[in-house]
């Protein structure tokens, strides 16, 4: 499935809140499987952030996609990570400096 496919998904559901990723990235972040999988799809994935702020927008975006498009991000969250996106998640909070809070 492109991109287009799966925002036809987004369209079908009552989601008006959740924000793909963008389509067009940076050049750096291309070769990274994570970025270019979400650019490619428009469906979130919980991944390293720079910041614990923008990690938690994401989880929050996540949280506001449609129930099709979580269970496909989550196969590919066990494909790169070895674990469902929320597993993930409360992995990484912790991993955050408590100054960022």
């Amino acid at each position: 499935m492109n991109h287009n496919t799966y925002i036809d998904l987004l369209l079908e559901s009552d989601s008006t809140e959740y924000d793909p990723p963008l389509k067009d990235i940076p050049m750096h972040l291309k070769k990274d499987a994570v970025h270019s999988w979400r650019a490619d799809t428009g469906i979130e994935l919980i991944h390293r952030e720079p910041s614990k702020k923008e990690l938690e927008r994401i989880i929050k975006n996540w949280k506001l996609m449609p129930e099709k498009l979580k269970t496909i991000s989550d196969k590919k969250s066990i494909e790169l990570f070895g674990m469902d996106n929320m597993t993930h998640a409360k992995k990484l909070i912790p991993s955050y400096a408590e100054e960022e809070i």
